[in-house]
């Protein structure tokens, strides 16, 4: 079973709590809250204060930022365990790897998956789509190849911090990144990152969702 996250916010929260909370993802103000869920904004502000004990003094920017991280790396967890699943069951059966690939290439996200040092192992289609670049051209390449060029000492600062510490939420938690676009253009992303260990050593899988 994979590693659950510190703090599960939708059992936390009470269902008014987390409704306030999906709206104001949505960018709904608390009059628009308010209207919507049939309540005064006296008692939208009652919730907020409840919201505040449980996930901590932070001001609604923050509360926001921190359930839409909470989200993203849900849903890392659910295709961490999906990997596993594909794995045993695969294990089981005595199957190759190709089952394992075709579930990842059915994700909506970005999954790229590299090697401990850093050259790509695996990339799935939506990756292909966004980045512009054919499967065979990314495999077998220093991911930096398609990492802005200023950005190359963060990258590697980076990767560094988070081989010796995986596990820590400071390095594999949501993070905004630029991958360069095969016309030369930028992208930004929103990427959870995760280790995954196996006999031939650490993998990184990196899972990514365009930034808005």
């Amino acid at each position: 079973m994979s590693r659950r996250l510190a703090l599960d916010i939708e059992n936390e929260l009470s269902q008014r709590e987390l409704q306030l909370l999906v709206h104001a993802t949505q960018g709904l103000t608390d009059q628009a809250i308010a209207n919507e869920l049939g309540i005064s904004l006296p008692t939208i502000a009652t919730y907020w204060g409840r919201i505040r004990i449980k996930l901590g003094p932070l001001n609604r920017t923050e509360l926001v930022a921190k359930y839409l991280e909470y989200k993203s790396r849900e849903g890392t967890e659910d295709l961490i365990n999906e990997i596993s699943m594909l794995r045993e069951q695969m294990e089981a059966t005595k199957e190759d790897d190709a089952y394992l690939l075709m579930a990842l290439n059915k994700n909506p996200n970005s999954v790229i998956i590299l090697n401990e040092d850093s050259s790509v192992l695996y990339v799935n289609e939506v990756t292909c789509r966004w980045f512009g670049y054919r499967p065979e051209e990314f495999l077998g390449k220093p991911f930096l190849d398609f990492y802005p060029v200023g950005r190359h000492e963060l990258w590697n600062d980076w990767r560094e911090k988070f081989l010796a510490d995986p596990t820590n939420p400071n390095f594999a938690k949501s993070r905004a990144a630029y991958v360069r676009h095969k016309d030369g253009s930028l992208i930004k992303v929103i990427g959870d990152t995760v280790a995954l260990e196996g006999p031939n050593g650490i993998r990184i899988m990196w899972v990514s969702r365009l930034s808005d």
